[in-house]
């Protein structure tokens, strides 16, 4: 069974094209001490593979893909990198290319074809699949109730910058845009809003989330900013706990 793709990318200057992915494109990446010091493998983004009419000694091409090109060249040239050449536009997207240190190049465009990603609006696609108990098992996604769960999952995705894959009255789904598990929202109008911290005469928490972020400092005044409030209770010092506006407590940390 394949389970996932590794693509290797040549370079005449590998540690200065790793930085380039890692400082610049913010891939994620682990190091693989045995293949020497700071030989990165990073993870990708979602993929798509198309295979072309050509010649089969040419290989494989690389290309990034943006959902907006202005914006994403904007973000580029904010960190120093200019593309090779103006954005031209083909029948299947707005295309050009930036620089690597090395001195080689990487493909830069914003599709127009039809595309298997949910996040270029592709079919949605199932998550992964566990085999247990003669069954294929799926968790599709986690649901909150509020009041108003148009008005939530505007926060969350304010909140997270994850994308709407599906939306009508009383109900949200939202989806990260690297893929993975989301989270929906579905309107309940006998919602209370729970207790923190729990009580026996109060509605009580059923579940929470829990929100890594990289600064926590920073991460607790994006909160704040978008519609969400401090708990009053906080029990560890690495933690902080937040109420989004329907109440639901969520965690933020950075450890």
């Amino acid at each position: 069974m394949i389970s996932a793709l590794h693509v290797l990318l040549a370079s005449s200057d590998p540690a200065a094209d790793r930085a380039f992915l890692r400082d610049v494109l913010g891939w994620a990446s682990v190091e693989d001490a045995s293949s020497g010091d700071g030989w990165l493998i990073f993870a990708l983004p979602p993929a798509e593979l198309g295979v072309h009419p050509g010649d089969s000694a040419d290989g494989a091409t690389l290309h990034l893909m943006c959902d907006d090109l202005d914006r994403t060249l904007a973000d580029l040239a904010a960190k120093g990198v200019r593309p090779l050449g103006h954005p031209q536009t083909e029948d299947w997207g707005v295309v050009t290319r930036i620089p690597l240190p090395s001195g080689g190049s990487l493909g830069l465009y914003e599709p127009r074809h039809p595309s298997p990603l949910t996040i270029f609006g592709g079919p949605a696609v199932r998550e992964p699949v566990t085999r247990h108990a003669g069954l294929e098992l799926s968790l599709s996604t986690t649901v909150l109730e509020a009041r108003d769960a148009n008005a939530l999952g505007d926060f969350y995705r304010r909140l997270l910058g994850w994308r709407v894959i599906g939306e009508e009255p009383g109900w949200v789904l939202l989806r990260p845009p690297a893929g993975g598990t989301g989270v929906a929202f579905s309107s309940d109008p006998l919602y209370e809003t729970p207790v923190w911290p729990a009580t026996t005469d109060h509605q009580q928490m059923m579940e929470h989330l829990d929100v890594w972020v990289n600064d926590l400092t920073r991460g607790v005044e994006h909160a704040l900013a978008q519609g969400a409030s401090l708990a009053g209770f906080q029990p560890q010092e690495d933690v902080r706990v937040m109420l989004d506006p329907a109440g639901h407590p969520f965690c933020l940390f950075e450890s």
